[in-house]
């Protein structure tokens, strides 16, 4: 199953590398390279926007806790940077950093089933707002360009990604961590009775309990939301470093759509290619060159990269502390 898991994170790397690569052959490096040297080191100046977005996704995250065990701000801001460092920088294909932010988090004293229940609400969350968000980024970009074609494929693949959603999310809802424990127990003749299934069972109680908090998950979902508004700004400063005027309007579908695909490729660590192709496609659309949308993609992911280093060494650190005994914080 490992080897398996591997693969798939190996062939969506290589597969995201070679549509990158061919991007950059087929539009020129030397016009996108010269067109990044005009932003310069002003580039840098993207990575302003990075507290901001993690603060409110550590917000949105900190929300779906109760209020007896909320984590404070600074744990979970902590975990949040580290889970998005780790997705951004390592091949785990979006799900890895969901995992070590929990991981984080419980030791940092959180209840580890609590955490683990809501590491899938987080993330049914985050899913909701990528999809809110495309809805947007697609309703402006119909209005905004006439080539139906396009309107329809991206509406189609909306419609896609909210089928998936809802059906994570229904599975969460009629216990399907437990269903597929006594599937498991069944087939393998494992007793139902040992630790790995009541943590199971466990996990599966919390979850349920969760989405009867409609408010949290609501109000996480309008968190992640303002996040993506947030972030929006970025394009539209990238834009007048490079050269290229980009309107408010068009940076909300570039960001809704592109969130939207980066989403739904999520076995592309980074989305890498994805995200890039995808600006070119939007971009080509909304009337700039594709030399221009590779630029523009490669300076929002400075704002990604740097300060993802510092976090992914601070991981390091707090499991040197955990293995030696010593304080998390």
């Amino acid at each position: 199953m490992k080897s398996r898991k591997y693969l798939k994170l190996v062939l969506g790397f290589l597969f995201g590398m070679a549509v990158f690569s061919a991007l950059f052959v087929w539009h020129g490096v030397n016009d996108v390279a010269r067109i990044l040297a005009e932003g310069g080191i002003a580039l840098v100046g993207v990575c302003l926007f990075f507290p901001g977005e993690q603060v409110l996704a550590a917000l949105a995250w900190r929300v779906l806790f109760s209020e007896d065990r909320k984590p404070s701000l600074r744990h979970t801001l902590l975990a949040s940077w580290i889970g998005s460092a780790v997705n951004t920088l390592l091949p785990v294909a979006t799900i890895g950093g969901e995992v070590v932010k929990t991981r984080v988090i419980i030791g940092l004293g959180q209840e580890a089933n609590k955490a683990l229940a809501l590491m899938l609400v987080d993330k049914t969350v985050q899913a909701l707002a990528v999809a809110c968000w495309a809805v947007v980024g697609i309703t402006i970009l119909a209005f905004t360009v006439s080539d139906v074609t396009i309107v329809v494929g991206t509406f189609i693949s909306l419609v896609l990604l909210l089928f998936g959603i809802g059906i994570f999310i229904l599975l969460q809802v009629r216990g399907g961590l437990n269903r597929a424990a006594g599937i498991i127990s069944k087939h393998f003749q494992i007793d139902e009775n040992s630790s790995f299934f009541k943590r199971l069972k466990a996990i599966d109680c919390n979850l349920r309990g969760s989405y009867t908090h409609i408010h949290r998950i609501v109000l996480g979902s309008l968190l992640r939301l303002l996040q993506r508004v947030f972030l929006a700004g970025e394009v539209v400063l990238i834009g007048c470093f490079v050269g290229a005027s980009i309107g408010f309007v068009e940076a909300i579908i570039f960001k809704g759509i592109v969130g939207a695909v980066r989403g739904a490729s999520f076995a592309v660590p980074g989305g890498i290619g994805v995200q890039e192709g995808s600006y070119v496609a939007i971009g080509i659309l909304l009337g700039y060159s594709p030399e221009t949308m590779l630029a523009v993609s490669l300076a929002t992911r400075i704002r990604e990269i740097l300060p993802s280093i510092p976090a992914l060494i601070w991981w390091q650190i707090l499991e040197a502390r955990a293995i030696l005994g010593g304080n998390n914080c």
